[in-house]
């Protein structure tokens, strides 16, 4: 009796379980739609249409102590289950501004600081966006950032994307990140810990490659895939994993393929993700920027598929058309600005070889691009016959790489006499020396290269130009060897000219607190427009050599000039006329905006008639004017497109004195596509 008495007085005492307590969960935000989301006591289910018609379904456990995402399936068995969300880091400190380039975090005096993300959910909530739902769960830390965990649902498309929208309020702070998710695999268990998990992805000569994991790894796996995707099956079809294809890779000097994603599989769990790295070998590694109160959304891209990994890699693809700039009617693509020190080489091999650029762009869609030799090669400011032969071989060199389809334009960074970092190019070659030789002249004949240009000044270097019908631009303004300008020479007649066309854009620095790429030279030529100068932006690359193996696509940017015909090559001079007049528009490949139409507008009305094709579905797009004084802009939400659209639309924005206007298009990865500021007659 006595021991029956303490046995119930001793499971009297033992706590029992504690019932799962669930965060609250405010849905006041969600608004009738083809997406839906049902609450239950302690989770919350989102259901949505795929571009079949297919319904599916993400529950998510809104108990702190489970895994965050319970199951997502398309009727039948779990395509994922019990997911946990992955991110970690390394910070640093920025020196030198935001806009700098010429910078390490590694070796700063603090040093660097690796972070590992912790979550638990702390409160949930659903919001519409436009046609479209965001699950926000707070509750995430990593290092100084602290916010929470978001997912977008697109109806139309299996697309999942997941980002971290985190906070810092420390200063300077430069930072990278990894993401992906981690999920339960029972299906792959084998005996003694042991795993069977298959992933596939394209390897970087362009094979597909199936890879069968035994679970022996504890470690996350890099994989040096082109595409920047891998697809992992599982037992009711495959998840693809990718990374907004341009914004999520800060600016390099070289685009050597580090491994961007990743797998893993140990011990009943599967994992894939994306990633970057500290590298080792170059000095100028600027990462990301952090500024303070300002919430980064550090994304990455999950594709759903009932298929097989193949199937959800081929949809992958789509969205960058497979790494290729789109032929459009009416118009070719012109790349600038690349460092691939192709003269030297070709005087090396002979004419005929064939640099390992030329099929790299070539498959990616680029029908011209202005080299720019002579940047840490060759001999550029050489006062001889060695300065002219180089000059000679560099046309010579460029002729023989050029061909019906294919045109390479020589021009340079010349960098001397004007100020900052500029790009010179003129229609036809043209020899001249960057300085003076003693007892010389500004010009000269020569026997076998005939006019010869000796510039020693921003004077004769402006007469040069006109002589010759070149043109000039400020590459990488504000950044880089042109810090501070082209702010220092606004006053100047050779900027004031008409051949100063203006200034590159490029996605750098990069900052996930904005929705759009290279908000350094939009500032720029915004200010510069609102100052009377009609200057204009020009897609630049600036990258040095790559081959076949490298993530270009990832740095690269496109201008689509409306051209019909690509001439040939003793006729390039005909590509850079629309740059000049301005009939072209930049794009990161995903979007295209072949119309756009002012002319319906009034004095106190802009009214932009837009064209515009797309792969992943839009964000916004932005109608952008100045008065003279200021700089407005009206955003427009495009939350009801969905992916792979092409649609005409009309925007209007009361816009009383405007004097210029531009517009711009993003998607939802940051891609976008702008056209450059239109005066109002």
């Amino acid at each position: 009796m006595r021991s029956a008495f303490l046995a119930g007085l001793i499971l009297t005492l033992m706590p029992l379980p504690a019932a799962a307590v669930s965060v609250p969960f405010d849905l006041t935000g969600v608004r009738p739609g083809p997406i839906t989301i049902t609450r239950a006591e302690d989770s919350a289910t989102v259901s949505w249409p795929d571009e079949t018609g297919r319904v599916w379904r993400a529950t998510f456990s809104l108990d702190p102590a489970q895994p965050l995402i319970t199951a997502i399936t398309a009727g039948g068995d779990p395509l994922v289950r019990s997911a946990r969300p992955f991110y970690q880091g390394e910070t640093g400190k920025r020196r030198g501004g935001w806009y700098a380039f010429f910078d390490d975090p590694t070796t700063h005096p603090d040093g660097t600081r690796h972070v590992q993300s912790t979550f638990q959910v702390r409160a949930a909530s659903a919001r519409s966006v436009g046609e479209r739902v965001e699950m926000m769960f707070d509750g995430l830390r990593m290092g100084s950032f602290d916010g929470g965990l978001a997912y977008t649902f697109y109806p139309g498309s299996r697309l999942i994307q997941q980002e971290a929208v985190l906070t810092t309020y420390d200063p300077d702070v430069a930072y990278y990140y990894d993401a992906g998710l981690d999920m339960a695999a029972p299906s792959d268990r084998q005996p003694g810990n042991n795993m069977r998990s298959e992933v596939a992805f394209y390897d970087t000569e362009g094979a597909l490659r199936h890879l069968t994991l035994n679970g022996l790894q504890a470690e996350r796996v890099p994989v040096q895939a082109r595409y920047r995707t891998l697809a992992l099956k599982t037992a009711a079809g495959s998840v693809a994993v990718f990374p907004a294809p341009h914004q999520y890779f800060f600016p390099r000097d070289f685009t050597s393929n580090l491994g961007y994603v990743w797998h893993r599989a140990w011990r009943g769990r599967v994992a894939l993700g994306i990633r970057q790295l500290r590298d080792e070998n170059w000095q100028y590694y600027p990462w990301m920027n952090a500024p303070p109160g300002r919430p980064q959304r550090m994304s990455v891209f999950f594709l759903l598929s009932p298929e097989t990994p193949d199937a959800a890699l081929a949809h992958v693809l789509r969205y960058t058309n497979g790494d290729r700039f789109r032929a459009l009617d009416g118009f070719k693509t012109l790349s600038t600005h690349w460092h691939l020190a192709d003269t030297v080489q070709a005087m090396a091999n002979g004419f005929e070889w064939t640099p390992p650029f030329k099929p790299v762009l070539k498959a990616m869609g680029v029908d011209a691009s202005m080299i720019m030799d002579f940047h840490g090669d060759g001999h550029p400011n050489d006062l001889t016959e060695l300065r002219l032969d180089e000059l000679h071989a560099y046309f010579a060199a460029l002729r023989a790489q050029s061909d019906a389809a294919f045109l390479l334009i020589p021009s340079e960074e010349a960098n001397v006499h004007l100020g900052g970092h500029w790009a010179l190019v003129f229609p036809k070659p043209v020899y001249w020396f960057m300085d003076r030789p003693k007892d010389g002249a500004f010009i000269s004949k020569h026997q076998k290269y005939g006019t010869v240009y000796s510039v020693r000044d921003a004077k004769e270097m402006l007469d040069l130009v006109r002589r010759e019908g070149g043109y000039m631009y400020q590459t990488h303004p504000r950044t880089k060897g042109s810090t501070g300008f082209p702010d220092r020479i606004l006053a100047t007649d050779y900027f004031r000219d008409a051949s100063y066309l203006g200034a590159g854009w490029k996605a750098l620095p990069s900052d996930l607190s904005s929705p759009r790429l290279g908000d350094r030279a939009f500032d720029l030529i915004d200010e510069l427009n609102n100052q009377g100068l009609r200057k204009r932006l020009l897609g630049e690359v600036d990258v040095f050599q790559f081959d076949h193996t490298h993530e270009l696509y990832a740095h690269m940017n496109i201008n689509y000039i409306k051209l019909d015909r690509l001439p040939p090559f003793d006729r390039w001079g005909d590509a850079l006329a629309p740059l000049a007049k301005g009939e072209f528009f930049t794009t990161t490949g995903e979007v295209l905006l072949p119309e756009v139409d002012l002319a319906s507008s009034s004095a106190t009305e802009i009214v932009a008639k837009v064209r515009a094709l797309w792969t992943l579905p839009l964000r916004f797009a932005e109608i952008v004017w100045g008065d003279g004084q200021s700089t407005h802009r009206q955003v427009i939400e495009l939350a009801d497109t969905r992916e792979f659209g092409n649609k005409r639309f009309e925007w209007r924005a009361q816009a009383s004195g405007w004097t210029w206007a531009r517009v711009a298009v993003w998607d939802v990865a940051g891609n976008g596509a702008f056209v450059n500021p239109l005066w109002r007659p």
